[in-house]
């Protein structure tokens, strides 16, 4: 052979991932053509021989080939040719495939024996690129022994030869085939679409016409209801999955089935609703019955009647049964209803009269949660046999327990019962002197003296004894379980009035603590019989004792205060540091609260003829009577600017002319008047504080620090 005619040009690899050191083209190149030369060389030198071989002196002989070895030789020669071309355009295949023929037909032909390890060798570390597009998006891609890859996937260094492909996606059907790979051009595999799988649920159910539903479940827990429908159905072209089938009947437990569809499988789920009857009577008659499927642990017990009862349409099955009579323990059973058939069932309580006392009486008895009886101890009443624990509760002296047994002698009779409870208790008796003082403990009011409080729970009490116009004591002490504590206090005489609290004048008068004023107000408007017991004169044109004095001045309001001011430090009941005066303007606007018109002596609402008794509609919030109506009420102010400023203020129509005149004010409106102006909270009256001639005029006093 001519060495130049075998020469094997390789195509450059593509260097996707390295395996180990590869051979740089230059190299692959090189020594093929080295092993073609080689090969064309012995090829030469066994021609040689055939034609008649190497003389010793140099010569060539040479002779004529059989005419069968010349036409092999040319099939060789044209094959080696196409292996020639299979080498140079990079199909390594072909070119193995060519040169095992030609070994086929000339078992030692060196050019195929050179060049076929090389094919191997290149063939082993050749690779190349496949690309899957696949729909849904994010399907699993897996290439044989590759690791796996979400769609579109490319794989890189895929050794040349056949592989599997798989390609699969939770709800559809996978898809395989083989894939070779012969170059190292990329293969791009499109156009490849799983289908989505689906199966089916078929439901029965005997009888026919149950209720069902179908929810799909992931974990055993619900995610999406998927249909709903009477027996007899098929739920078709479901997705595979883990479901959970309910179906119920009227009157029976409601069942339900786990089941999994699979692609193109049928799943069946059936249930049986089946009917049996129980006749119950107990002693004594009348037992409330209470049944529950055993099999739903949740369901709550249903009230079907009372005994003797039929019960003819019960789901067969474990039912739980539960008769309730009275306070009595219940009998809870299970029973077994069968189908197509009627049991008799009879129970029955074995009882004992148990009495129940305590000391102190007075306790309510229960038996776990449930109060016994309506009475509170002592009491009777029967129970059935058994061991009981009962629990005794004291309004005052919170609970004990007692634990017995009910049952019966040795001759068969019951056994008569007590059960006493004994409660931790002492007593305390409480005296003053005076009597009538008011007791408290801890916040409480407990009564006034001479005081018992025959039940006391034992621990240390401190008690606070007081009364109006007294000094207030206090006394403490233990009380011990069946022990007695006697307290004697003595008050000390205060005529002075206690802040914070009301009390009366010494004209016997309600006065009115109010927080805001930091001092007492009137609870009533001064009346005619006060005025009179103080000033020796009546001026009012309506005169009844009981009424609000009228058409009595400033100056005449003024100088009652003064009376009654020396009169009270006389009695030694005027709080030191106060006196009574006229409430200022601002003060007036605080003390009448929130004081209506419906509770106001006027003419708004029906025609007034003159005053009428103090107090007798209902007290504003603080317990102050006819602040609105009845009387207009004086107070310190002059009808200045300042006034002017507090009416617009308050929404109400001043009169500016009133300003810097001889003018004192007057709050609260009157019995006569009968406009919404006039008895408008805001409204201020002036007059002149010499004026007697106005008989709806009058006052109110309060008792403020100086």
């Amino acid at each position: 052979m001519n060495p130049e005619t075998t020469r094997i040009t390789l195509p450059p690899p593509q260097s996707h991932r390295p395996r180990g050191t590869r051979a740089p083209r230059w190299v692959w190149g090189g020594v093929v053509i080295l092993a073609l030369a080689a090969g064309a060389w012995g090829g030469w030198r066994a021609g040689t021989a055939r034609s008649g071989g190497i003389q010793s002196g140099g010569v060539v002989t040479s002779e004529r080939q059989p005419v069968g070895i010349a036409a092999a030789s040319e099939a060789v020669a044209q094959k080696i040719a196409e292996a020639r071309e299979a080498v140079a355009s990079g199909d390594w295949f072909a070119a193995r495939r060519v040169f095992e023929q030609v070994l086929d037909l000339d078992p030692g032909n060196p050019d195929a024996l050179a060049s076929l390890p090389l094919i191997d060798r290149r063939l082993e570390e050749a690779r190349g690129t496949v690309r899957v597009d696949a729909n849904p998006p994010g399907s699993v891609v897996r290439l044989g022994s590759m690791k796996e890859q979400p769609a579109p996937a490319i794989f890189t260094g895929v050794p040349f030869g056949e592989h599997e492909l798989t390609v699969s996606l939770e709800g559809h059907d996978p898809m395989t085939k083989q894939v070779v790979v012969e170059s190292e051009e990329p293969i791009v595999l499109s156009g490849i679409t799983l289908a989505r799988s689906s199966g089916q649920i078929e439901v029965v159910s005997e009888p026919r016409g149950a209720e069902f539903k179908v929810v799909r479940t992931s974990e055993r827990e619900p995610e999406e209801l998927v249909e709903v429908g009477t027996t007899p159905a098929k739920i078709e072209r479901l997705d595979p999955g883990e479901y959970q089938v309910f179906m119920s009947v009227a009157g029976f437990p409601e069942q339900s089935q786990m089941v999994r569809v699979e692609h193109n499988r049928n799943t069946s789920v059936s249930a049986v609703f089946a009917k049996g009857g129980i006749n119950l009577t107990s002693d004594p008659a009348g037992a409330e019955v209470w049944i529950a499927p055993v099999d739903e642990a949740a369901a709550k017990p249903r009230k079907v009647g009372v005994t003797p009862v039929s019960l003819a349409d019960l789901a067969a099955g474990r039912h739980r049964l539960e008769l309730r009579y009275g306070d009595w323990a219940p009998i809870r059973r299970t029973v077994e209803v069968t189908a197509g058939s009627t049991q008799d069932l009879e129970f029955a309580w074995e009882r004992s009269l148990v009495s129940f006392v305590s000391d102190p009486p007075g306790a309510e008895v229960y038996l776990e949660d449930r109060r016994l009886g309506r009475e509170v101890t002592p009491f009777r009443m029967e129970l059935p046999e058994g061991d009981y624990r009962f629990r005794a509760v004291h309004s005052k002296l919170g609970q004990v327990d007692e634990t017995i047994y009910l049952g019966f002698d040795s001759d068969g009779f019951s056994e008569a019962k007590t059960v006493d409870f004994r409660f931790p208790f002492g007593s305390v008796t409480l005296d003053s002197k005076p009597p009538g003082a008011a007791v408290v403990s801890a916040g409480m009011p407990l009564g006034r003296t001479p005081l018992t409080l025959a039940v006391v729970p034992p621990g240390d009490y401190t008690f606070e004894l007081s009364k109006e116009q007294h000094r207030a004591a206090t006394v403490s002490g233990k009380v011990e379980p069946g022990g007695a504590l006697q307290f004697d206090a003595t008050l000390t005489y205060e005529p002075a009035p206690v802040t914070t609290r009301n009390f009366k004048n010494g004209l016997g008068r309600d006065m009115v603590w109010i927080g805001d004023l930091g001092g007492w107000a009137g609870a009533y408007e001064v009346t005619q019989e006060e005025y009179e017991r103080l000033g020796g004169t009546n001026p009012s044109y309506f005169k009844a004792p009981d009424h609000p004095v009228d058409s009595v001045n400033w100056f005449e309001a003024m100088k009652f205060c003064e009376s009654l001011n020396a009169h009270e430090k006389a009695l030694g009941t005027l709080p030191a540091g106060y006196r009574y005066r006229l409430p200022t303007d601002e003060e007036w606007g605080k003390l009448v609260g929130g004081q209506k018109l419906d509770g106001a002596i006027s003419s708004l609402f029906e025609r007034q003829k003159s005053t009428a008794p103090v107090g007798s509609l209902a007290p504003n919030d603080y317990g102050l009577y006819d602040v609105r109506g009845n009387v207009w009420e004086w107070v310190n102010d002059w009808y200045s600017q300042t006034i002017v400023n507090r009416i617009q203020k308050e929404g109400a129509t001043p009169n500016p002319e009133w300003v810097g005149t001889d003018r004192k004010v007057l709050r609260g409106g009157a019995w006569n008047r009968s406009g919404q102006f006039d008895l408008a909270v805001g409204n201020r009256m002036g007059a002149s504080p010499s004026s007697k001639d106005r008989y709806d005029v009058g006052f109110r006093v309060v008792l403020i620090r100086d």
